[in-house]
C-alpha cells in the first residue's frame, strides 16, 4: 500500500489530501476506478476513514480523501462549519482526482459517513462525474437531524437561538463562539467515544465551534435533491441504534431516491459500531456492502 499526502485549491485555499493506492505491480500504469471518502462532523477522515480506506485499497482502488477546509492540515477558518463549502471541496476534490495518474476519471465513486454523506449525496446529486454513491449513517436533511437529537422543547429553545442570534450577527458582525457539542448534542455513547480518545483524567479540549455553523447546517438538506442522482446507484448504510443519527434520517431520504438504490440495515448497531475501530464485525459489514456496490457499479 502506498500512501501520499497530497494538496489542492479549493476556493483559493490550500487542502490537504492523502491518496491510498495499491501497491506497485505491473498494472501501474492502468487507469483504476477510485473512491472518494468524506469524513463526518469532526472533518477528521483519520478518525472515521482510515481503517475503510486501507480495506478498500487492499481490495485494489485507489482511495483518496481530505481535511475540510478549517480543519486538520487545510488552510481556511478555524472553529467554522459550513457545508456548502465542504461541498465545494469535495466537488474540488472530484476534479483533483481526475488529474492524478494511475485513476480512472470518468469512473469515480463516493462514500461518505455521517455528516459526509451528506455531502456524499449533495455533490452526486450536484455533479455527474460521481458514477455511484455509498453514504453510511448518513444526515441527509440538516434541521432534521438537529432536531431529532433534542427533546421538543429543547428544539424550540434552540432553534429560537440560533435565529436570534442570526439577527444579532447580521447588525453588529461577529460570531458568537459556542462548543460543538452545543450544536450537535452527543447521546452517552457519543460522550463516552470522545472521552476514550485523550488519556484517562486529561482535559477534554474545546471544540470552539461559530453559532452560525447551526444555521448553516439547518439549511442543508441533501434529502430535497437526491432524486437527481438516477440513474446513478445509490447504496445506503444504516445503524438500527444510531443515536447520534437516528435511522429516520436514512430511512426518509431513501423514500425520495430513484432506482438503482439499496438500503442495508446494521441490526442492533450504534453509530460508532460502523468503524473497525469500535465494532471490527459491524465495520466488515459495510466493508463488504460497500465494496460489492463499488465492484459492481464502478
Amino acid at each position: 500500500m502506498l500512501e501520499k499526502r497530497l494538496y489542492f485549491h479549493s476556493d483559493g485555499l490550500r487542502i490537504s489530501g492523502y491518496l491510498m493506492s495499491p501497491a506497485a505491480g505491473p498494472d501501474t500504469t492502468v487507469a483504476r476506478p477510485a473512491i472518494l471518502m468524506l469524513s463526518g462532523y469532526g472533518g477528521n477522515p483519520h478518525f472515521d476513514c482510515i481503517d475503510l480506506m486501507r480495506r478498500l485499497v487492499a481490495d485494489g482502488w485507489p482511495v483518496f480523501t481530505f481535511d475540510y477546509r478549517g480543519h486538520g492540515g487545510s488552510e481556511g477558518v478555524r472553529g467554522r462549519h459550513r457545508p456548502l463549502e465542504q461541498a465545494q471541496d469535495a466537488f474540488d476534490a472530484v476534479s483533483f482526482m481526475q488529474t492524478l495518474p494511475g485513476i480512472d476519471p470518468e469512473r469515480i465513486g463516493v462514500f461518505g459517513t455521517s455528516f459526509g454523506g451528506a455531502h456524499a449525496l449533495w455533490v452526486a446529486a450536484h455533479d455527474e462525474r460521481v458514477r455511484c454513491v455509498v453514504a453510511s449513517a448518513a444526515v441527509t436533511h440538516g434541521e432534521r437531524w438537529l432536531q431529532l437529537l433534542r427533546r421538543p422543547w429543547e428544539w424550540l429553545e434552540f432553534r429560537d437561538r440560533v435565529m436570534s442570534d442570526a439577527r444579532r450577527r447580521v447588525v453588529d458582525g461577529k460570531p458568537h463562539v459556542v462548543q460543538r457539542g452545543d450544536i450537535m448534542l452527543r447521546d452517552p455513547d457519543a460522550l463516552r467515544q470522545r472521552a476514550a480518545q485523550f488519556p484517562a483524567g486529561q482535559p477534554l479540549p474545546p471544540e470552539d465551534i461559530d453559532l452560525e455553523s447551526a444555521e448553516a447546517c439547518m439549511r442543508y438538506r441533501p434529502e430535497w435533491v437526491v432524486d437527481r442522482i438516477a440513474p446513478r446507484p445509490v447504496l445506503m448504510i444504516t445503524a438500527a441504534r444510531d443515536a447520534l443519527v437516528p435511522p429516520e434520517e436514512q430511512l426518509a431520504c431513501y423514500e425520495r431516491l430513484r432506482e438503482p438504490k439499496r438500503l442495508v440495515t446494521l441490526p442492533k448497531a450504534g453509530h460508532y459500531d460502523t468503524y473497525e475501530f469500535r465494532n471490527p464485525a459491524v465495520a466488515a459489514v459495510v466493508h463488504e456492502e460497500t465494496a460489492a456496490w463499488f465492484r459492481r457499479h464502478l
